[in-house]
């Protein structure tokens, strides 16, 4: 037998914090990690291939990121059980605009003015030192939670290697025509001043409030005549420059008062009613293309003078099939600079591109009136300015979705600008296609990614800002020819001065130069970084190119499992495929689970702003990362998003408690014993109906979680371990072979129900290891090495292999029989509860009725399941129902037999009763001294001047002797009794206790 000399002990209540500090040492001195690595990656049988999403290496983790790196965790445990090699490289997204964002906080910036005062170079060093930083935060707090991943080998999306595999991709995109540069209008943020990619603007709508306004747009050679458009964004009317309408539906003339109105016929209905037009007149219909060229009067012009100076086709009427007959009136009016649609019409048509507004959202004096107003600023003065001027027809609030920036909030402005793209087209089949071999977990986010795929543009994938992998772009100054850089050593053998690059960030690449092959003029760099999506969204090459792996690449890709946010089918899914499919026309990943989003308790996004933020750190620190983890595994499929409740994480904890309090249960009769797993064959030869019950539920459950592993459904898989646990093993199993193991003799069966034991925990122990790799660990440790035979436990239970059940165990028949007497014996209780008869209190008699003589047989066999579990005092098993059945009998159920129960409780009943509740007061007090199991009392002194309590005493003194432990019952006379006295009612009656050890 091992002697147990770890120090892991099983005694008094479980402590989370004190099991994982002793985990954690043991993990650290004995490298527990390095070991199980290097067990199944010597020859590499099995790989399984995991990439990791890298977290932003910028703000610290929360329980929501908490939820996602356990989900990582349990799928790479159970694989390494299952004898996997696996591939854990850790990862760390670190550059881009979140790293900028919380510098700038840091330094109190607020503007990129204010940056280029700084320094970038100084900036650009702030923001590696705040990467170094929330690194090795994470990096604590993802092995504070038990997340075994390659730390030291982790990919960094700043390393210079892993930027030059980003470099080789977008040469690659160059040199076969898809990345190119074009004047679009793009999403932007005014206050981080670049431009965003679709899948970012996906990630960062709310729900706002903002302008519903009809205005009027008077034309020029009609009297009193306007046209009607509608807007949510009064401050574009300001860049101006056409109207639109359908060519081919129907557009009407009404009559208001004296003026004449123009607006779509399917609109008329809807629109007096929402601006309360109570009289009108149709005077005229045509098709829009009726209205073609025609010529308006600028509705801003007075207070945006420069539009006097554009001259026709601008200010006129043009025609455009995707003018919507769904909302607004049918009439659209055009800003070129600030719509895709707008943009192109006018592109189409050579309308003037009028931009009087920077970047940052401020107007420019071209905007004349509006000059220095924050875009969203200029709304309410635009409304001013055309009511004044009678040209508002109606304005109101409507509440939709708006684009703001995902990581500092910012309502975002659409703006035409020059940006760099990678076109979709080429590869969007491919795309589609590839995904269709994907396996999706749920299989509704596969169909939800195809459809954005279906519906993605081209790729902007330029961003003007500092902290991030630079353009490999350089243009001439002299003749505009432009060459792309695929790696570091081509940078220095095109650079002019290679001196210069101490760094390959920015500015010290911004100060390499080239010379032009075609014209010797000199090459600058675009001043571009990329988007930060295409850093992580690279990751399936550029991590192993990192630490010089690329060896490996021909076996890991493609990777078997990843694991994120459901919103990645815009984000890193999302780029992962494109770069993939554009490289290789294949697919990165085989395999997808989507995860849920973490919530306050109230259903409310958390955030430091509001500060609901629940920190994964201060959490462990009070309650243990086990039960975290399985509080973040149980609570819901892995792909919904949960309420996290603090307070419903205790719920966890008294699980963990009754685990515990198992395996002292067994651990204290063991040792009192002396029993160990040596001759576990032979005392396996002794099984009972419940013995055989509980291994069967043991197979069925390492079944079950299997499956729902393999399925993704882990909340399945765990509900099912703590279900296990609370009902199966506690509730039931043990509370059925007490009376077997406080047998004072060495008997077969109590050597039986401890082999059991010693099963059923080891291998529970086995399965909740992915689930809770603490808390099994120190019961592994502190138990199963306790008894296991020499040399068959091993250092660690995350060296062990999945478990399997010995099929000479699995007795199917008899699983089924404890089964239905289970379900008697629950059917028995509930209505005990009704009566208000305590589970302690025996009744009298109980009947099975069944006419199947094979069942009876089997229901004899198992009847003392029923007798100790529902505390019967008398199981009758009969196959004719006009027996044994008294008058006083109730019947509890009629299938698959009739159950009888009598519940009439006589003196005897009563007073056995009562005994049993005195001697589960002894019992506690017995436990509050902290007495050995074995420990004897010298004597109990028990007083009470209730007669029929002291017939009980008398009737059985010798029964609570003996499952009390007490040498002598002493039936005092009066109260004036020795030592410490105790006062209880056992029932309603009081009674005196004392006891002298």
């Amino acid at each position: 037998m091992i002697t147990l000399s770890s120090g892991a002990l099983v005694k008094g209540r479980y402590n989370p914090l004190s099991v994982e500090k002793w985990v954690m040492d043991f993990w650290e001195r004995n490298k527990i990690y390095e070991k199980v690595k290097g067990l199944l990656c010597r020859e590499q049988k099995k790989l399984f291939r995991f990439l990791e999403g890298p977290p932003t290496a910028n703000g610290f983790m929360h329980v929501g990121h908490a939820r996602g790196r356990t989900f990582k965790d349990v799928m790479l445990r159970y694989m390494r059980m299952k004898g996997y090699c696996v591939w854990d490289q850790a990862g760390w997204d670190t550059q881009g605009l979140p790293v900028e964002l919380e510098v700038e906080r840091n330094l109190r910036i607020k503007t990129k003015k204010d940056i280029e005062t700084y320094g970038v170079e100084n900036f650009v060093r702030e923001c590696q030192k705040l990467v170094d930083y929330y690194i090795d935060s994470w990096r604590k707090a993802s092995i504070r939670l038990g997340l075994w991943l390659d730390y030291d080998n982790a990919y960094e999306t700043r390393n210079p290697r892993y930027i030059e595999a980003v470099w080789h991709f977008l040469k690659s995109m160059w040199d076969r025509g898809y990345l190119y540069e074009d004047l679009r209008v793009v999403p932007v943020c005014p206050r981080c001043e670049t431009a965003l990619s679709s899948h970012e603007v996906a990630q960062g709508y709310k729900t706002i409030k903002d302008p519903s306004l009809y205005f009027k747009v008077p034309l020029e050679e009609e009297q009193n005549t306007y046209l009607i458009a509608w807007t949510t964004t009064p401050w574009t009317i300001i860049s101006n420059e056409a109207v639109a309408v359908h060519p081919t539906e129907m557009y009407v003339k009404i009559k208001v008062g004296n003026e004449y109105w123009i607006l779509a016929e399917k609109r008329l209905e809807s629109f007096v009613k929402t601006v309360n037009i109570e009289k009108y007149d149709i005077v005229e219909a045509f098709p829009g293309s009726y209205l073609y060229n025609k010529k308006y009067i600028h509705p801003l012009a007075e207070e945006v003078p420069k539009h006097r100076e554009h001259e026709p086709i601008n200010h006129r009427i043009l025609v455009a099939e995707w003018v919507s007959m769904e909302e607004g009136t049918g009439v659209v009016h055009i800003a070129p600079a600030h719509g895709p649609e707008d943009f192109e019409l006018g592109k189409r048509h050579g309308l003037i591109l009028f931009r009087p507004i920077q970047k940052n959202g401020i107007f420019t004096e071209e905007a004349g009136k509006y000059a220095g107003k924050w875009f969203k600023e200029a709304n309410p003065m635009v409304i001013s300015d055309l009511m004044k001027k009678n040209l508002v027809v109606f304005v109101d609030e409507i509440e939709h979705e708006y684009p703001h920036c995902w990581r500092c909030e910012t309502p975002l402005m659409y703006f035409a600008d020059r940006q760099w793209f990678i076109k979709i087209e080429p590869i969007k089949d491919a795309m589609i296609r590839e995904n269709n071999s994907v396996r999706w977990y749920p299989e509704w986010a596969g169909k939800r990614f195809a459809d954005w795929i279906n519906s993605a543009r081209d790729w902007c994938i330029s961003r003007e800002r500092y902290w991030g992998t630079p353009l490999p772009i350089w243009t001439c100054m002299s003749c505009g020819n432009r060459i792309a850089i695929g790696s570091i050593d081509e940078l220095k053998q095109y650079a002019l001065n290679p001196e210069e690059l101490h760094d390959i960030h920015r500015p010290w690449i911004d100060r390499i130069k080239f010379r032009c092959p075609k014209c010797g003029g000199i090459m600058v760099r675009e001043p571009f970084v990329v988007d930060v999506w295409l850093d992580s969204g690279m990751a399936h090459t550029a991590s192993l190119k990192q630490i010089a792996r690329e060896e490996n690449f021909s076996i890991l890709f493609p990777y078997d499992w990843i694991t994120e946010a459901i919103d990645q089918t815009r984000g890193w899914f999302y780029t992962l495929l494109f770069t993939s499919v554009a490289l290789y026309n294949s697919t990165p990943y085989r395999s997808v689970l989507c995860q849920g989003h973490v919530l306050d308790k109230f259903g409310k996004k958390m955030s430091k702003s509001r500060g609901n933020v629940i920190w994964a750190l201060d959490f462990m620190d009070k309650n243990g990362a086990d039960v975290l983890r399985l509080y973040l595994l149980s609570k819901a499929a892995p792909w919904d998003n949960i309420n996290f409740d603090p307070d419903e994480t205790q719920d966890i904890r008294k699980i963990l408690d009754i685990l515990w309090n198992s395996v002292n249960f067994a651990i204290t009769y063991m040792d009192l014993d002396k029993w160990d797993a040596s001759n576990i064959d032979k005392d396996l030869q002794g099984l009972l109906p419940e013995d055989y019950w509980i291994i069967y539920e043991l197979d069925r459950l390492i079944k079950s979680v299997d499956a729902a592993i393999l399925s993704g459904d882990l909340h399945i898989a765990i509900r099912n371990i703590l279900n296990f646990i609370t009902e199966t093993l506690s509730h039931r199993y043990i509370t059925v072979i007490r009376p077997r193991v406080w047998l004072e003799e060495d008997s077969p069966e109590k050597r039986s129900a401890y082999a059991v034991l010693y099963i059923v925990l080891s291998t529970l122990f086995k399965i909740l290891a992915p689930f809770a790799p603490f808390i099994s660990e120190y019961l592994y440790q502190a138990f199963t090495k306790k008894y296991a035979p020499k040399d068959i436990a091993k250092e660690s239970i995350h060296m062990e292999n999945w478990p399997t059940i010995d099929e000479s165990l699995l007795n199917e028949t008899m699983w089924n029989s404890v089964e239905e007497i289970f379900d008697f014996a629950e059917k028995i209780l509930r209505i005990r509860a009704e009566k208000g008869i305590k589970r302690r209190w025996p009744i009298k008699k109980a009947v099975i009725v069944s006419d199947d003589m094979k069942k009876a047989s089997l229901y004899s066999k198992v009847s003392r399941i029923l007798m100790i579990y529902s505390n019967v005092k008398n199981i009758e098993i009969v196959t004719d129902t006009s027996k044994n059945i008294d008058q006083t009998m109730v019947l509890v159920m009629d299938k698959p037999a009739k159950l009888y129960v009598d519940l009439t409780i006589d003196e005897e009943l009563l007073m056995e009763g009562l005994a049993r509740d005195l001697i589960r007061r002894i019992q506690m007090l017995r436990k509050n001294l902290n007495l050995p199991v074995d420990y004897t009392i010298k004597r109990t002194y028990i007083y009470s001047n209730v007669q029929i309590i002291q017939e009980m005493l008398r009737k059985f003194k010798n029964y609570i002797e003996r499952e009390t432990r007490v040498a002598e019952i002493f039936i005092a006379s009066n109260e004036d009794i020795p030592g410490e006295k105790h006062k209880w009612n056992i029932d309603e009656y009081e009674v005196i206790i004392s006891i002298e050890l």
